[in-house]
């Protein structure tokens, strides 16, 4: 697992990065209708699900931290038992971890980074299904059975 960034910059690679698509001429025009069609969704999807995951890395990164704090703090009150310090800044940091722990849980961001990322992978086999002309993608209306395909992935219905 990478360490989350404290500010993401999320960066949506391509699906097939210009330097590989040189290597195959005879795609050029399925490229174009996909960097039409499919790239602006696939695009937007993937980079939400990046900044829902690394804000979920940072809000578990948060719990993990604060709770070694807490037991640090609950054994220096065990070492210190006359000084009151140690047991009001466990209260503190246990308020805000839970506060934190709360947020976490009401915002969601698990389940949008999921949800997300499912959309992002299933456009991006949606793509290599097009170029690979099966399925849909087989017949003469292919750009057709693309949108449809991009719209129901959007909608959040099975494709074909």
């Amino acid at each position: 697992m990478r360490f989350p960034a404290f500010r993401a910059s999320v960066t949506s690679w391509p699906v097939i990065p210009s330097e590989t698509r040189a290597a195959y001429p005879e795609l050029v025009d399925d490229f174009e209708v996909l960097d039409r069609e499919l790239t602006p969704a696939f695009t937007a999807y993937d980079g939400k699900a990046l900044r829902d995951q690394n804000r979920y890395r940072r809000q578990q990164v948060l719990i993990l931290l604060g709770s070694t704090l807490i037991a640090g703090l609950g054994g220096l009150q065990a070492v210190l038992p006359e000084q009151r310090w140690p047991s009001i800044l466990v209260v503190v940091v246990g308020v805000a971890l839970a506060a934190s722990s709360r947020y976490a849980h009401e915002s969601e961001t698990l389940d949008s980074y999921l949800s997300r990322r499912v959309k992002a992978e299933r456009l991006r086999a949606q793509y290599f299904r097009y170029l690979s002309r099966t399925g849909s993608f087989a017949g003469e209306d292919r750009e057709i059975a693309l949108r449809r395909a991009v719209l129901a992935i959007e909608s959040n219905t099975e494709p074909e």
